[in-house]
Parts: structure tokens; sequence; C-alpha cells
């Protein structure tokens, strides 16, 4: 698995375009991202509780949030205890930022033979 760039709205992972947010999961199935579980904070769709367990019911030991180009995708407050909980128990490493400026160590995450799942925001 390769990121190898991204734009606004659009991702290529392995030389493949995406237009649209997507799930990567451990076993590399990649899956385009289900919103409707995610309700508006400040007019964007954030990041939710059931979306953040869809991925971790994987058993990921990378997970990598990219938050969009401009690194504009809010989270519930569930999400936030949940993903505070898991760095400070260190079950699972915690990659995050802005979309553009995560893909470098995110391939190197993907290269590390480890378990690795992203949820990754395209726009904003």
């Amino acid at each position: 698995m390769k990121f190898d760039k991204t734009s606004f709205g659009k991702i290529w992972i392995d030389g493949k375009k995406y237009s649209h947010d997507v799930y990567i999961y451990p076993d590399g199935k990649i899956e385009k991202r289900n919103k409707k579980n995610s309700p508006r904070i400040d007019g964007h769709r954030s990041l939710s509780e059931w979306e953040l367990n869809l991925i971790l019911e994987k058993e990921p030991e990378v997970l990598i949030i990219g938050m969009g180009q401009s690194g504009v995708l809010p989270f519930t407050e569930d999400v936030k205890q949940k993903l505070s909980a898991l760095k400070d128990e260190k079950e699972i490493e915690l990659v995050r930022g802005n979309t553009p400026d995560i893909l470098e160590k995110a391939n190197e995450k993907f290269k590390s033979g480890r378990k690795v799942a992203a949820i990754i925001h395209t726009t904003c």
C-alpha cells in the first residue's frame, strides 16, 4: 500500500484515484468513508465514534487519520476521549494531521509490516 498524492477531494493510492474520503483496513481493503453516522460540527461532517469503532474492531497496531487538506476534520467528544485513551494506554500508535502532511509518514508505517488502518478525509 502506498499513498501517491492528494489534492482537494482526491487521493491516489497505489496509482488509483479515489474522489472521496476512504477507510483503509489492515488487510489492505479500501472502502468509501460512510459519513451517515457522522454529525455535523461547525458545518463539517465529523469523525464519529461509529466510524472509529468500525476501524478499531479490525485491531490495527497503527491508526492513521488524515484530517483533510487544511486539517479541518472535526472529532466528536466521544472520539476525542477514545483517541486520548488509546494514546495514553499506548494500545495503538496514532498518526494524525493534515492529509498532505502525513502521506510520507503513513507510507513508512505501511512498509513496516505492522497492521495499519486509516481514515482519510480528502477535502477541507
